[in-house]
């Protein structure tokens, strides 16, 4: 048997295998590019201290965000107070039915005073302030460093309130004096823990406090240490995903027959996982604000997660831009007739935009724009005036609607004012 005919078959089948491995390992590169992409946002966002700031302190003019800590802070001060109690035990017995009806009418003053309060720019910068400490304390609790202030005792991570629940107090107290008695009210700070802030608010009140008021749960027992090996475990598989991506690309396009091929199924496949991606995020998105219960706390919750995830959309749509400039790079300077049709077409609308192309060089779509430019312009204007009045939003849109605009009617006027030279001539032979 012929060596080379025998050797054919063994060929035909490792590049078939080598096909095979390429396609699996392009589909790798991909899903990993868009598992890295998701672990640095998270990174970024969720645990760099600047980062989370810059994302949530624009939350604290949203409205949905200022009823619910409205709502919180009004609960947690009417449960202080307890006025229904309070009213039950000033009024006569013949008059105790008004006790309910007073505590509402209180809860809604407060609710009130709250809100104004938190619509304030005193507000917004204690907000700030307030998440920049909170987040980087739970950051350093999560790498496991001992934080003052924040308790961590059995394993539990408590957030302090109180520093809140006192300015509301002190509102609630200047607005309505002999609700609570203003002058007696203890400034509390952070600096103070919630135990002694509440002892000095008990005392001041003249009533006991719940063992649980004014802190927040955040991480019970187990939960911390899970928490904190989970955020170990998080940061070296991050590391470990940003080299796994960049060897999984490598390897795709060293071990690919037609490499520029490879490159654009790399840009394109990317695409597709990253909007894939991002529609399947909205739809989750939308289901988790539904599990929310509560009105306030989902508007809340919407408007928070809405904040948080658009920075990952920033993420993913930079990545789609580039994917698709190396795609189209790629097939461009590929060597394809119908690249090499585009590069012609392409030096043909050059020479015709510098002025020196002759009229049987001149592309196709240029000769009709020339000869459809009232078109071209009433179509221009009509579809920037719907995109004014059913797409675009906030200054910015307005803006960049307007230059576009703009450069769009520019482009139809320079193409209508250049020259054309004429039909370059044909030369025949004679015998």
């Amino acid at each position: 048997m012929d060596p080379v005919t025998a050797t054919t078959p063994m060929k035909t089948v490792g590049r078939r295998w080598r096909t095979v491995i390429v396609a699996i390992l392009a589909v790798l590169a991909c899903v990993s590019l868009l598992t890295s992409a998701v672990g640095v946002w998270a990174h970024r966002t969720l645990l760099n201290t600047d980062s989370w700031v810059a994302a949530v302190g624009p939350l604290a003019k949203d409205p949905r965000i200022i009823d619910a800590v409205a709502t919180t802070l009004t609960n947690e001060v009417m449960q202080a107070l307890d006025v229904q109690k309070v009213a039950a035990d000033a009024l006569p017995a013949k008059a105790s039915f008004l006790a309910q009806p007073l505590s509402v009418a209180a809860q809604q003053f407060v609710q009130k005073a709250v809100t104004q309060l938190l619509s304030t720019k005193q507000f917004q910068d204690f907000w700030v302030q307030a998440n920049r400490v909170a987040h980087a304390t739970a950051v350093k609790i999560l790498k496991g460093e001992t934080i003052k202030g924040v308790s961590t005792s059995n394993g539990e991570v408590t957030l302090n309130l109180f520093p809140m629940i006192s300015q509301a107090l002190q509102v609630v107290g200047q607005k309505a004096p002999g609700i609570l008695g203003g002058d007696k009210l203890p400034k509390l700070t952070a600096s103070i823990t919630p135990d002694q802030a509440r002892a000095k608010l008990s005392a001041a009140l003249g009533r006991p406090l719940p063992a649980d008021f004014g802190v927040i749960t955040v991480f019970k027992s187990d939960q911390l240490k899970l928490a904190q090996e989970g955020l170990k475990l998080f940061n070296a598989l991050l590391v470990v995903l940003l080299i796994l991506t960049v060897v999984l690309f490598a390897a795709t396009i060293a071990l690919a027959h037609k490499r520029r091929r490879a490159i654009i199924g790399l840009a394109l496949g990317s695409v597709a996982a990253l909007v894939l991606a991002t529609a399947i995020a909205r739809v989750v998105k939308g289901q988790i604000i539904g599990l929310v219960g509560n009105v306030q706390a989902r508007d809340a919750a919407k408007a928070t997660i809405s904040q948080l995830v658009g920075r990952l959309d920033l993420i993913t749509r930079g990545l789609v831009v580039i994917g698709l400039a190396v795609a189209i790079v790629a097939f461009v300077t590929g060597d394809s007739r119908a690249a090499h049709l585009l590069r012609q077409w392409a030096a043909r609308l050059g020479r015709f935009l510098s002025g020196g192309a002759p009229a049987d060089e001149v592309p196709k779509p240029v000769l009709w724009a020339r000869q459809h430019v009232a078109l071209l312009r009433w179509g221009g204007l009509v579809l920037a005036v719907l995109a004014l009045l059913f797409l675009v939003s906030g200054w910015w849109g307005l803006l960049i609607t307007l230059v576009v605009a703009g450069l769009f009617e520019a482009a139809v006027s320079y193409v209508a004012a250049r020259p054309i030279e004429p039909m370059t001539p044909t030369t025949t032979g004679t015998a």
